[in-house]
């Protein structure tokens, strides 16, 4: 099983459409799919989980979409430079074992012109730290509200083709 992770807790946000088309990609390659939304997280996550103990809900999710995953697509917006603090609140508070020698590869987006470069270099480091393989192929989408069309649909070919060579390659990977 793969997990698309949609990493911000922004609702309705352009990474959840990213994630949505990637991981509809994968599953028209044969494997089967899930997406964790972060902002699906219990409201007290932060509290509950990171100071106390983990609380059922966040196990519960964790078990479903990471523990139960051999590859994890994480789909990262560039905040202030890097990606998401949720993406780095979640990962720093879940049980580090889970994620040793499983793969992972990422997918950048930003409204400027590098595509979140520095953040997947930042989450790469974070993934290896973390005993993560994790794959070469990071595809950079810039100007990513601009790619969709008046409908909402992915409407930039460069994007569609960088996209559907993701999904083959973690497909021929796996």
């Amino acid at each position: 099983m793969i997990t698309v992770v949609i990493s911000t807790n922004r609702k309705e946000s352009t990474t959840a459409r990213i994630a949505r088309d990637i991981a509809q990609r994968i599953e028209q390659k044969g494997e089967t799919v899930r997406v964790l939304d972060l902002a699906e997280l219990p409201t007290d996550f932060f509290q509950t989980t990171m100071y106390d103990v983990r609380s059922p809900q966040f196990m519960e999710l964790f078990n479903t979409y990471i523990e139960a995953a051999r590859h994890l697509v994480f789909v990262i917006p560039e905040y202030n430079g890097s990606y998401p603090g949720v993406l780095k609140l979640f990962i720093d508070a879940s049980p580090v074992k889970s994620f040793w020698n499983k793969s992972a590869s990422m997918i950048g987006l930003s409204d400027g012109h590098a595509g979140n470069t520095r953040g997947q270099d930042h989450l790469t480091g974070v993934l290896h730290y973390l005993k993560m393989h994790v794959h070469y192929h990071k595809p950079k989408l810039s100007g990513i509200t601009k790619a969709f069309d008046s409908e909402g649909r992915l409407n930039n070919d460069r994007y569609i083709t960088q996209l559907e060579e993701h999904a083959s390659l973690i497909c021929q990977a796996l």
